[in-house]
């Protein structure tokens, strides 16, 4: 759906393309030649060099079982079969550091990164997953990334205590927000502000109650200006047998009040959701080129996902910049569909490998502009780019002599060239999604 068949039959394939797919997942599934062809595997968790293949028979961590990251890079291989291709273990921040050194000295052009990374920063462009962003980007290595499926998990705001009484009101009188968990989740609900350069200006306390008011869960973790380790953060998971409708709350310690907050809960949802600046990192930079899911069944028609994060960014940085479409069938995950920004990243990450080929003296950071040029999109360019599509949707224009009805409709924005993790299920939605 988004014109790569064509491409491959003109001779655009990746060639000379050099496409690292970071993953955490690599342990579900036998690696092999028949859906993946020729490929190198670097283990970033037994090695700081990456220099080892990996072992996909012996995940050290629970985690890491399944096969998310084989699903990513089928995808890239089915829509760049050209591309030298590299699997790289990356299970958290260390690794993705390593990963990242790995990347910027073997000279990469780029790698897609269907992970997110939470409360390292306020998702404005700072901290320490950002700083590796740019890492890769001074080395030339462009990181396409996921957006994050957090949309209808969200809320921001800034803190708001009318009555006086250090409880936060999330809108005029209201100082609970309703929250929907599934009974027996691993992961409950974040809080975190907007105090990571300032930790201990604003001490804040989160708690998890039942309509009634009896306490489920609560954190009251220290925020000391000056003292190591201190983090604008508290985390809270209820132990729920069932799905329940429970209400969060946040209360002043003391300090500053002038701080905006976030609460993200990756398990369940927010009945109040708000959907703008839920890009997570490292999707939240300026330099990553990150990627909204659309649903691929009627591609160009289709708004975002649902669950799609949404910009803009703490920082005001226009993001998504592209999206793709998910819902692709991989032999991971079937005919049910590989859903999520997790599967529209490589998707992109393929197609700037295309665009490449095509245009050799072209770098990765090049070619993913000229997509987002060349975005399929209703609006004006004289309007902002869509805070859930970036661009608009990524599509690969027709060759010279080639007409546009097989990629539907849609306009295009600017020249024609004539060219989880594992899978769940919501209670309110019929398919499945990664985490």
């Amino acid at each position: 759906m988004i014109g790569a068949e064509a491409w491959h039959e003109a001779g655009f394939t990746g060639e000379g393309v050099k496409l690292a797919v970071f993953d955490v997942q690599w342990f579900g599934a036998e690696l092999g030649p028949d859906e993946l062809g020729e490929f190198d595997t670097h283990d970033c968790w037994e090695h700081p060099g990456c220099t080892p293949a990996m072992d996909t028979t012996a995940p050290r961590f629970s985690y890491e079982e399944g096969s998310h990251g084989l699903a990513c890079a089928e995808l890239v291989r089915d829509l760049a079969p050209g591309v030298e291709l590299h699997l790289v273990r990356t299970n958290g921040y260390t690794t993705f550091e390593n990963a990242v050194g790995w990347s910027v000295r073997e000279g990469m052009d780029l790698a897609t990164l269907s992970m997110s990374f939470m409360n390292d920063s306020f998702y404005d462009g700072t901290g320490p997953v950002s700083e590796l962003v740019e890492t890769m980007s001074e080395g030339g290595v462009l990181l396409v990334t996921s957006a994050g499926n957090y949309a209808e998990g969200h809320w921001l705001g800034w803190f708001t205590d009318e009555d006086g009484d250090d409880v936060h009101e999330f809108s005029p009188g209201v100082e609970r927000l309703p929250v929907e968990l599934p009974g027996g989740a691993r992961r409950g609900v974040t809080l975190h502000w907007d105090n990571y350069s300032r930790c201990g200006d604003l001490d804040l306390d989160a708690r998890i109650v039942r309509e009634d008011g009896v306490v489920l869960s609560r954190s009251e973790a220290a925020q000391t200006t000056g003292e190591e380790g201190c983090s604008p953060v508290e985390r809270l998971n209820p132990a729920l047998e069932d799905d329940a409708l429970v209400y969060f709350e946040v209360r002043r310690r003391r300090g500053d009040p002038s701080a905006r907050l976030r609460v993200l809960t990756t398990s369940g949802d927010l009945p109040t959701y708000i959907r703008e600046g839920s890009v997570t990192d490292p999707g939240a930079h300026r330099l990553a080129f990150t990627v909204g899911a659309v649903r691929a069944d009627g591609y160009l028609q289709n708004e975002p996902e649902y669950f799609s994060s949404w910009g803009p960014t703490a920082s005001g940085a226009l993001k998504p910049d592209i999206a793709a479409p998910d819902g692709v069938t991989t032999s991971v995950y079937g005919a049910s569909g590989f859903y999520g920004t997790s599967a529209a990243s490589p998707v992109a990450a393929a197609a700037v490998a295309l665009v490449m080929s095509r245009f050799p003296e072209m770098t990765a950071f090049e070619a993913a502009e000229w997509l987002k040029d060349h975005a399929a999109t209703d609006r004006s360019l004289r309007q902002a780019p869509h805070d859930g599509l970036g661009a608009g949707h990524l599509v690969l224009p027709p060759l010279e002599g080639q007409g546009r009805a097989c990629l539907g409709s849609g306009a295009w924005r600017g020249a024609v060239f004539v060219i989880p993790f594992a899978l769940m299920r919501r209670r309110r939605r019929r398919h499945q999604e990664p985490r």
